[in-house]
This record gives structure tokens, sequence and C-alpha cells, in this order.
């Protein structure tokens, strides 16, 4: 298993577009925990790894509206790959990369 402690950048494809996002990450056995930032703001993460696959929900908030990301992937070297499920927004892929 990869050293997932540190910083993440995040880049997310949609149906109608993209984004990139950028994640802060503490991994504790299999507890995932850290900051997560968007052009919406920053939030905090609590999810968890088993194995080689990261589960990681994510709540997106701008004034009154709201986004859940539930992401979900597998790590590979300093890489994360898989799908995020944002609900009724459908669904996209994502790739994270360690950063320096």
């Amino acid at each position: 298993m990869s050293d997932l402690n540190g910083n993440w950048d995040i880049r997310l494809e949609f149906l109608r577009g993209k984004a990139r996002h950028s994640a802060q990450l503490e991994l504790e056995g299999e507890d995932l925990k850290g900051r997560y930032r968007s052009q919406y703001g920053e939030q905090e993460v609590h999810g968890r790894v088993q194995g080689n696959v990261v589960e990681m929900p994510v709540g997106i908030h701008y004034q009154a509206c709201g986004c859940s990301y539930g992401f979900r992937g597998k790590v590979e070297g300093d890489v994360i790959r898989g799908e995020v499920n944002m609900g009724e927004y459908w669904t996209g892929s994502w790739e994270a990369r360690k950063g320096s």
C-alpha cells in the first residue's frame, strides 16, 4: 500500500465538464481523514481504505446549495483512480495524483 498521507491534486470529469480540486489526507489504519478543497470552499473528509480501495464521501456546500460526492477508487502508487457518484447529478470519473 502506498503512503496516502499528504497533498493530492484531483481532476474530475463529468458528463458536461471538468474540475480540479485538491485534498490533504491522513491515513490512520483504515480511517482516512483530512481537508477537501474546491471552488466552493473547504470541507472535512472522513473516509475508509481497505486494501487498495479508497471510499471517500465529501459534502460540497455553497450558499444554500449542496452536492454529495461519493468517491471510490483504487490506489496505484501515487495515483488514485475511480468513479465519483454525485447522486441526482450523475456520476463522473476522478484521478488524484500525490503532490510534492
